[in-house]
């Protein structure tokens, strides 16, 4: 997926997608909890104040908003070429890999607090996300969202 941007529709097709799954798995609200614009949902998911991550089916990360390549000090072309379990140091991999085993199994979580590191090394501490298993319409898997608008530097 390219960066997104003026000539995509800030991906407002993926985002939709997004979207719909966070409210077919969680039963929540995506546009009013990140307080998105309807007509403008990638835009406003693009430029939001929160993070909005995505991985695919092999959990290299697929989707990162303009808020998440600031927090994780990457582009767009590193972010969507990482895999999603070096958003978190090296010796908070195993605790993340057990959420993400609960995700699997519960279809999502909320309020999960983890700490991560940016590319430099920098640590942070996200907190309250919602992290959930995408799903389309037929209920088929395509990978996993996470949703947080509190961090705090560590």
């Amino acid at each position: 997926m390219d960066q997104p941007s003026h000539d995509n529709d800030w991906q407002s097709g993926f985002v939709a997608r997004v979207v719909a799954s966070f409210a077919r798995v969680t039963g929540g609200d995506l546009v009013r909890e990140a307080g998105l614009d309807p007509a403008a949902l990638g835009r406003s998911a693009w430029d939001g104040d929160f993070a909005l991550l995505t991985h695919d089916l092999n959990a290299i990360l697929t989707y990162g908003n303009r808020f998440a390549l600031d927090l994780w000090e990457m582009d767009w072309k590193t972010l969507v070429q990482t895999p999603s379990r070096l958003t978190a140091p090296e010796e908070d991999r195993a605790a993340r890999a057990v959420i993400m085993a609960a995700v699997a199994r519960d279809g999502f979580t909320r309020n999960y607090t983890g700490r991560r590191v940016s590319r430099s090394g920098c640590f942070f501490l996200i907190e309250n996300a919602t992290v959930w298993t995408m799903t389309n319409e037929k209920g088929a898997g395509f990978g996993t969202g996470a949703f947080f608008t509190s961090i705090k530097r560590l």
